[in-house]
């Protein structure tokens, strides 16, 4: 299921294939970032 990041501290807003690859990026830019915080939209839903 194709999904969408968007983070509330920066203009990322990426598209990603599956839900375990956007967990996975999402992870890694809260890591990065620590006072950003990722929501993974599913785009079926939308």
């Amino acid at each position: 299921m194709p999904c969408q990041l968007l983070c509330d501290g920066c203009d990322l807003d990426r598209e990603c294939s599956d839900w375990l690859e956007a967990n996975r990026q999402a992870s890694d830019h809260e890591a990065e970032y620590a006072d950003h915080w990722v929501m993974i939209r599913d785009l079926q839903r939308a």
